[in-house]
């Protein structure tokens, strides 16, 4: 797989859908087990799924969602569960759509952060942070459209915009440098 460069290998269409269903499956079965012993493995497997979907390395990943504190993890996690559901605009409904705000609201819902479902007030009422002091699950903005950072370089997971669906991705190199970091705890 390639490196996520533009000039990076295409996967065929049904290995993207496998590869988003193994995202979503794999977070889900994390968060079932999160406070057991299996926890950890299965936040491994949920971390190599991104990692394989986005052609990075799923240990730093993994490494990145360790350190994460266990709202993070939840609010994280969440969010992945979602991957493959459409966008649709005002809406933060589980397995039916959401807009990027709604993604983020439910996410963090899940960790009992109740955030607005607007992009500039979530970023308004949460802790400031830099990408070095930011957390796997922190929350990355940019006028109009607010994210959560995977906790590695310019990886995130989005409800990016109509006519796609939540997904994982890059962010370009030039735009990670103007983008705002918070964290909704603290």
């Amino acid at each position: 797989m390639g490196s996520g460069s533009a000039g990076a290998t295409e996967l065929p269409t049904v290995a993207v859908a496998a590869t988003i269903d193994t995202i979503s499956t794999s977070a889900a079965a994390a968060l079932a087990t999160m406070g057991t012993p299996a926890f950890a493995f299965r936040l491994e497997n949920a971390a190599y799924a991104v990692a394989a979907t986005l052609g990075v390395d799923g240990a730093a990943i993994h490494q990145a969602w360790l350190r994460a504190d266990q709202p993070h993890q939840i609010a994280l996690l969440s969010a992945l569960t979602q991957v493959g559901v459409p966008y649709h605009r005002n809406a933060s409904k589980v397995g039916v759509g959401f807009d990027c705000s709604g993604l983020t609201a439910f996410a963090w819902g899940q960790s009992g952060v109740e955030l607005a479902h607007r992009s500039n007030t979530q970023l308004r009422n949460a802790a400031a942070r830099t990408i070095d002091t930011a957390q796997a699950g922190d929350l990355v903005y940019y006028p109009g459209h607010v994210m959560m950072w995977l906790g590695v370089d310019n990886l995130i997971v989005h409800a990016p915009q109509r006519g796609r669906d939540v997904e994982v991705g890059h962010v370009t190199a030039r735009r990670i440098k103007r983008m705002k970091f918070a964290n909704p705890i603290g």
